[in-house]
């Protein structure tokens, strides 16, 4: 266990999350959140004395940064950790353009815009990519402050270009935040990185080289295994909200008081516990029924739930129409990085920014949930009243509002206004979005949770998209079949090629490659090879005859031919 690195342990609170009730489930989610500010086991969390002072550190570099010519801050990261870099360089850029400096913050996700909003996960096991796009983006600038995201230090793309960084000190200072220990970084070689470096090598030349700054408190695991769009996320968030907050305004605070105003925003949501377990409870039966749920929000709440939405279909391999994000305005689009005409465009960039939300909602399954997140409600009542109309849900969770309701207008309320601190406009803003951000995790997750994506705390339908999931996976059927590696990998393996012959002659790189034109069940499928010690083609009959993942584990269709 203690080689395990803590962002891919199992959490003991949630270890049966699977069977509990829908209070349970946000209960259970809602203590592992504390974790990131309260500490796991003997580690303290963003609370720690080393962290509060790797973090005025940064801070200082940001303020230097600001008051530079010709510097910029470039954040980079792959998945939910590029996701959160944009938002960040988003929000931080305006509050430049309010204090009349140009926009200083720049960001970079593995696999482009798209993957803002969309799975594309293989590239995060590129250095040469990551590389390139940092030398693109920086080009023309004296000084660059580079931070690199990975949560399980871990990924390739951002060892490329924290290497690069490293190599060319005169121009680069490089920050690395994640939430290992270094000595657990990966070690795992991949084929496009010379030399056979890894990112272990590239994070202990961080932690040995002056100038350089690793932040990597340890949050403990998340609370679906694995999962690091959620705790990962959040400390993300929480670490570069508070540092750039502190950097752009003039008072004398330190790190510590900012994370204990988040810590206490984060912990007043507990008494919305009962709410949004309604909530929790009406998705699950949604996605059980074969309904959909929608979120609608404008400016970066709006980001929030398209966010969270295309990240359910990597974690949980759920359909793409499952949980979609839709943005009442153009807001997204404004703050994208410019990108070549002939570039890869996700549909859900498309239809982000529908001109009349009420026609794409048209054709949305009966008893479907659509959950508002604008501050400004009342904006959306027309569409409300039609939604309404047809039979469908309304949500409206309530941030940054003082709209009042009729009683009798049978729209479920999440109150989440009263967790924001009284403090200035910028702080409620950061904290808002922090609060929205675990709001949108809870419910997805309770969501599928109850749809039976869970066996205990593993997402156990996880599509393997790159390298480190393919190491997941395999980890996940020697752990709940209890088998050999060898039999993980051969099972996985033929799954992935969907196939009863063994495969002996091809390279990670092209299973993961293969996995692009099957995700049907890979992982299920595989761990039921190993607990029935069957063929692919018997594994798949039952697993066709399976409704829910869960029941795999559990031994629930172990009878069915």
């Amino acid at each position: 266990m203690d080689s395990i690195p803590y962002t891919e342990r199992r959490n003991a609170i949630t270890m049966n999350i699977d069977t509990d009730t829908p209070e349970g489930i946000v209960d259970l989610i809602h203590e592992c959140n504390m974790e990131v500010f309260n500490g796991y086991e003997n580690h303290t969390g963003l609370s720690d004395d080393t962290i509060l002072n790797k973090l005025d550190q940064f801070v200082s570099l940001v303020r230097i940064n600001l008051q530079t010519e010709n510097s910029i801050i470039v954040l980079s990261g792959c998945g939910t950790s590029g996701r959160i870099g944009f938002l960040a360089a988003t929000f931080f850029n305006e509050l430049c353009l309010q204090q009349n400096l140009p926009p200083k913050y720049r960001y970079i996700i593995a696999g482009g815009n798209s993957a803002l909003v969309t799975s594309i996960e293989a590239c995060e096991d590129d250095p040469v990519i990551g590389t390139k796009e940092l030398q693109c983006i920086t080009d023309t600038y004296e000084h660059v402050l580079f931070v690199g995201i990975t949560c399980g230090l871990s990924a390739p793309f951002v060892g490329g270009q924290l290497e690069y960084c490293l190599n060319n000190p005169q121009k680069f200072t490089p920050v690395l935040i994640g939430f290992n220990p270094v000595s657990m970084a990966r070690r795992t070689h991949v084929s496009k990185w010379i030399n056979d470096t890894t990112f272990y090598d590239i994070s202990l030349r961080m932690e040995t080289t002056a100038g350089a700054l690793v932040i990597n408190p340890i949050i403990g695991p998340e609370p679906i295994s694995g999962s690091s769009r959620m705790k990962g996320g959040s400390a993300t968030k929480v670490i570069l909200d508070t540092v750039f907050y502190l950097a752009s305004c003039n008072n004398m605070m330190k790190a510590s008081e900012v994370i204990e105003m988040y810590r206490t925003a984060v912990g007043t949501m507990e008494i919305e516990g009962q709410d949004m377990a309604t909530v929790v409870e009406q998705a699950g039966e949604c996605l059980l029924n074969n309904a959909s749920i929608r979120y609608v929000g404008s400016s970066t709440f709006g980001i929030w739930g398209m966010i969270d939405a295309s990240e359910c279909v990597p974690t949980y391999n759920s359909s793409y129409n499952d949980i979609r994000g839709f943005m009442a305005n153009d807001y997204f689009r404004k703050n994208l990085n410019p990108e070549p005409p002939l570039s890869f465009v996700s549909p859900a960039l498309h239809e982000a920014t529908p001109d009349d939300l009420s026609k794409t909602f048209e054709d949305l399954p009966p008893s479907s949930i659509v959950v508002f997140i604008d501050k400004d409600y009342l904006l959306q009542k027309p569409l409300v009243e039609k939604l309404q109309e047809k039979g469908h849900h309304i949500v409206w969770i309530k941030i940054l509002s003082t709209e009042l309701f009729d009683p009798n207008s049978n729209v479920k309320i999440i109150d989440l206004s009263k967790c924001i601190p009284s403090t200035d406009v910028t702080m409620q803003y950061s904290s808002a979005e922090i609060i929205l951000k675990l709001c949108l995790n809870t419910i997805s997750t309770g969501a599928h949770v109850m749809k039976g994506k869970v066996f205990q705390n593993i997402m156990i339908d996880v599509r393997v998209s790159n390298v480190k999931l393919f190491y997941r996976a395999i980890d996940i059927i020697k752990s709940l079949a209890g088998v050999d590696y060898q039999t993980a990998e051969r099972c996985l393996i033929q799954s992935i090629y969907q196939t009863n012959d063994i495969i002996n002659d091809k390279t990670i790189d092209q299973h993961i490659m293969a996995v692009a034109s099957n995700h049907d069940h890979v992982v299920p499928i595989a761990l039921l090879m190993s607990l029935s010690n069957c063929s692919y083609t018997e594994a798949k009959l039952k697993m066709d005859k399976c409704p829910i993942i869960r029941d795999i584990c559990t031994g629930t269709n172990q009878s069915s031919t």
